[in-house]
C-alpha cells in the first residue's frame, strides 16, 4: 500500500512540474514591444492554472506529514489528520492534566474534542474519558505505549482517532505523558562521565 502511495505521490508531483513548465512555454514572452503585455498576462494565467492544479491534485497532509517536535511527549488535535490551523494542545514530558470542558484561549483543545494524535518515540500517553479519572487513580481508558526498547517504529501517527480508537473519538477528558531517555544516549553520558 505504501508503494503505491509514494508511486501516486511521484506522479502527482511529476504532473505539476509539466503543467507548471507547459504554463511557462505556452506563455513565453514575444520579442515584440506590442506583445509583451498579453504574454506576461497569459504567463500568469498560465502560472496560476498549474499551482491550482497542483492544488488539487497534492494529497492533503496527515499526522506523519505534520511530524512532532523532539522537546514534546505527544500532541492532541481537535481536528482529524493533526490539523494545526485548528485548536491543539503540545503536552510536554512528565506533564498530566484535565482538558476545560470550555476553553477561553484561541489555541486550547477542550475536553471531548481530540480527533487526531501524535505521540513521540520513546513516551507513553495515557488518557482517561472521565475528568476525574486522573485524578482518582483509575486504570487509563487508553494507552500509547512507545517506550519498550524494542520499539523500531518511531512516533505513534493516529490520523483518526474514529478509525483507530473509536471509543475515544472525541472522549478524551484527562491525559498523562512520560518518556525515557534514549538508550544510547544515557550510555554515552555515563561513558562521558567515566573518562571525564
Amino acid at each position: 500500500v505504501s508503494t503505491i502511495l509514494v508511486f501516486s505521490l511521484v506522479i502527482m508531483k511529476l504532473s505539476l512540474v509539466i503543467f507548471c513548465s507547459l504554463g511557462a512555454v505556452l506563455g513565453a514572452p514575444s520579442g515584440t514591444q506590442t506583445d509583451s503585455g498579453s504574454s506576461l498576462g497569459s504567463m500568469a494565467a498560465s502560472g496560476a492554472a498549474g499551482v491550482l492544479v497542483g492544488l488539487v491534485m497534492a494529497p492533503s497532509p496527515d499526522c506523519k506529514d505534520v511530524g512532532i517536535d523532539r522537546t514534546l511527549c505527544a500532541v492532541l488535535y481537535d481536528k482529524e489528520k493533526c490539523e494545526r490551523s485548528n485548536n491543539y494542545l503540545s503536552i510536554l514530558p512528565g506533564a498530566q492534566g484535565v482538558l476545560p470542558l470550555i476553553n477561553l484561549h484561541t489555541r486550547g483543545l477542550r475536553a471531548n474534542d481530540a480527533e487526531s494524535l501524535i505521540v513521540r518515540d520513546r513516551c507513553k500517553l495515557e488518557l482517561w474519558d472521565k475528568r476525574d479519572g486522573l485524578e482518582k487513580g483509575s486504570p487509563p481508558d487508553l494507552v500509547i505505549d512507545r517506550t519498550p526498547w524494542w520499539n523500531v517504529l518511531g512516533d505513534k501517527h493516529v490520523d483518526e482517532l474514529d478509525d483507530d480508537y473509536e471509543e475515544m473519538n472525541e472522549a478524551i477528558s484527562a491525559y498523562r505523558c512520560t518518556c525515557r531517555e534514549s538508550m544510547c544516549g544515557a550510555r554515552f553520558r555515563v561513558s562521558v562521565e567515566i573518562y571525564a
